[in-house]
């Protein structure tokens, strides 16, 4: 990650792991395991929810 630390926001740390290494495990919680490639995917679903639900950047969720 090049980027400054202002410019840094946890949707683009997972999708900076998501490229360097997709299969290894990004959550670790008692029986549920998810990859960052899993995490990736899941947090691009909900943000595009989010979208036509007409929710946009600066709203308050």
């Amino acid at each position: 990650m090049n980027s400054a630390a202002t410019t840094l926001n946890l949707a683009s740390i997972i999708e900076h792991h998501a490229k360097l290494t997709p299969d290894n495990e990004a959550i670790v919680w008692n029986d549920v395991r998810m990859t960052y490639r899993q995490l990736n995917e899941a947090s691009n679903r909900v943000a595009n929810a989010l979208l036509k639900m007409g929710i946009g950047h600066g709203d308050k969720v």
